[in-house]
C-alpha cells in the first residue's frame, strides 16, 4: 500500500517523537497539567487559579499568622535546611517536630485530608474549603513552619497507580539570590519516621527573570528505594523487594505523611508561584 507524502512525513514525525520519550518505572508518572507559556514574563496565558508570594525576611516573624490567607508566606532569608540525602531517606535533620521546621512549607490535602501534615488546622481547613488553594499558616520562620493547602493532584493515593496531575505550578524568582525547593515527606510504612526528599529539587535564581514550570519538582519527589534494605516501604510502594527502584511519589501517596516543600534559601527575597488547574475534560 502506497502512502501519500503527507502521511509519510507524519509517520516519520511520530516515530521520532516516540524515540525521545523516556521510560519510567511503575509509579504515578503522567503528563503534568497546565497550558503552554505565551506571556512575556514566561507565565501561561490566561488567569491563574491561585497566586502565592514566598517572601524572604532577614528577621524571624514573631506572630503565629494562623488562618491567614494573605496569599503570601514568610521564610528566612538565609537558612541552613539543606537536603543532605536527595532521593533517599536520610534527612533526619528535617524531621517535623524537632523544633527546626523553619522554611518548611507543609502541605494540607484540601481534597480529602489524606496523608498530609498532621495538624488540626489543616483538618479544619479542607472540610470547609474543598479542593482549594490557601495559606493556613503564613509564618515559615518559626519552629513549626508554614502550612499551605493544595488539592490532591492525583485521583487516588496509591503510588503504583498512574497519575495525570490536576494542577500545575509555575515560578518566577524576582529579587535577591537563589533558593532550592525540594519535595519531602515522612515515611509511615516502616515505623522509622525517616524523612525522604526527592532528587528532583530545583534551584531558582532571581537573575533568570522568566517564569518556569516547576510542577515536576513540587508535585512529586523522585526517590530510590532499596527493597532489600527497606522491604516494607518497597512493598507499600508496589516496587521490587529484591533490588533498587527509582520512582516518583506524588503528593499525598499512602506510604508517607507530613508532605512539605523544603525551602532552602540563599538570599532570595521574593518568589512568585502561580497555580493552574487543568481544564475540565
Amino acid at each position: 500500500m502506497r502512502m501519500s507524502p503527507i502521511a509519510v512525513v507524519a509517520a516519520l514525525a511520530f516515530i521520532a517523537a516516540c524515540s525521545d520519550v523516556p521510560t519510567t518505572p511503575a509509579s504515578k508518572a503522567g503528563t503534568l497539567a497546565g497550558p503552554s507559556p505565551t506571556l512575556g514574563n514566561g507565565f501561561p496565558q490566561g488567569g491563574q487559579d491561585y497566586r502565592l508570594s514566598i517572601i524572604g525576611v532577614p528577621k524571624d516573624k514573631t506572630a503565629s499568622m494562623d488562618n491567614n490567607n494573605g496569599r503570601r508566606i514568610f521564610v528566612q532569608l538565609w537558612s541552613d535546611n539543606t537536603v543532605t540525602d536527595p532521593g533517599g531517606g536520610g534527612n533526619g535533620s528535617l524531621a517535623k517536630g524537632g523544633g527546626n521546621d523553619q522554611n518548611h512549607i507543609y502541605l494540607c490535602n484540601s481534597t480529602n485530608g489524606e496523608n498530609d501534615v498532621v495538624d488540626s488546622r489543616c483538618d479544619n481547613y479542607w472540610q470547609t474549603n474543598y479542593n482549594q488553594f490557601g495559606v493556613i499558616d503564613a509564618n515559615g520562620t518559626d519552629g513549626d513552619g508554614a502550612i499551605l493547602a493544595v488539592p490532591d493532584p492525583c485521583a487516588d493515593a496509591l503510588a503504583s497507580t498512574a497519575c495525570t496531575p490536576t494542577w500545575s505550578v509555575w515560578a518566577r524568582a524576582l529579587a535577591g539570590g537563589n533558593a532550592t525547593l525540594t519535595t519531602c515527606a515522612t515515611d509511615t510504612a516502616t515505623g522509622t519516621s525517616s524523612v525522604w526528599c526527592g532528587s528532583n529539587g530545583i534551584t531558582l535564581y532571581a537573575k533568570s527573570k522568566k517564569a518556569i514550570d516547576i510542577s515536576g519538582n513540587l508535585l512529586y519527589m523522585t526517590i530510590t528505594v532499596d527493597g532489600v534494605v527497606n522491604p516494607l516501604l518497597a512493598a507499600c510502594l508496589g516496587t521490587s523487594t529484591t533490588g533498587s527502584t527509582t520512582l516518583n511519589v506524588f503528593l499525598f501517596d499512602n506510604c508517607f505523611e507530613n508532605y512539605f516543600w523544603n525551602y532552602d534559601n540563599n538570599g532570595l527575597k521574593n518568589l512568585e508561584l502561580r497555580f493552574y488547574k487543568a481544564p475540565a475534560a
